[in-house]
């Protein structure tokens, strides 16, 4: 199962477009695993993670052959995770589009794409599929079931996703605080062999009750799916989606996870489950 990460950025990317903080101007000075765009995944050739406003960047820069892609499963409808407008150029007169793409996501996704594409599912070429908390479809081969995240969830049910495939198990875990003591014992069910888990807050210390975790938190949530038999043997565990007000760069975060055995994502970082 090979796993591609596209983004490892938060909303505003880094260095953010006008930010004049020192982890944005350590960022354009270094370059390199410094610089992210916004979270985002490529597992295979045929299924994207998230769809957000550095697609075409993404796509050019590591090769990814958006014409080839039969899938696009989401975790929310925020706009660093979902671009309605790029799909709305699968019209005709704008592109020459003959195979179809199915969209998965929640229903305030469903309703971003209706609503700001303008345009019936069919004019896009759009298979549209709902999906919700404790769900498990087949989607591109993958088993996927969908975890309550606790993101937004005032506003939407926010997801985090377990795939499955040949005999390999991987979780999609960013854009969560602390999940609820269901979710706990939903995931407690499976043996992940490698999990990308949520570390927005960088080096800032995050309330357990908040919507996204710090570097403490997220060692924690590892170490709660350790605790709850969650993780297989072995089990590889990186850390994404950052916000430069985490406060942290690339080799800065390395070296406050190395001795936790946690990896520090990066774009363009290719993983095997």
């Amino acid at each position: 199962m090979k796993l591609t990460i596209l983004g490892s950025a938060a909303a505003e990317g880094w260095p953010a477009v006008f930010c004049e903080c020192e982890a944005c101007r350590v960022a354009r000075q270094r370059g390199g695993r410094n610089v992210r765009r916004r979270t985002a995944y490529a597992l295979g050739d045929r299924l994207l993670i998230d769809f957000g406003p550095d697609a075409f960047w993404q796509s050019v820069e590591f090769g990814i052959d958006l014409t080839q892609i039969d899938d696009i499963l989401f975790t929310h409808s925020h706009s660093d995770h979902l671009n309605p407008l790029e799909l709305a150029f699968r019209r005709r007169g704008y592109s020459s589009v003959t195979r179809s793409l199915n969209v998965h996501g929640n229903a305030h996704v469903l309703a971003r794409i209706r609503e700001e594409t303008k345009q019936p599912a069919e004019n896009l070429h759009l298979g549209v599929h709902e999906i919700g908390p404790g769900q498990r479809v087949q989607i591109g081969g993958f088993a996927v079931t969908a975890l309550e995240a606790q993101h937004a969830s005032d506003e939407e049910d926010a997801l985090n996703y377990v795939l499955e495939k040949d005999g390999k198990t991987l979780l999609i875990g960013h854009d969560t605080g602390w999940w609820l003591e269901q979710t706990w014992e939903l995931v407690a069910g499976f043996r992940i062999d490698l999990a990308i888990l949520e570390c927005t807050y960088g080096l800032l210390n995050a309330d357990m009750r908040s919507h996204h975790l710090g570097i403490a938190a997220t060692v924690a949530f590892r170490d709660e799916l350790q605790h709850r038999g969650a993780l297989a043997p072995g089990a590889h565990v990186v850390a994404n989606h950052f916000s430069h007000n985490g406060a942290a760069n690339y080799d800065e975060l390395c070296e406050w996870f190395a001795p936790h055995g946690i990896e520090v994502g990066y774009d363009g970082l290719v993983l095997d489950a």
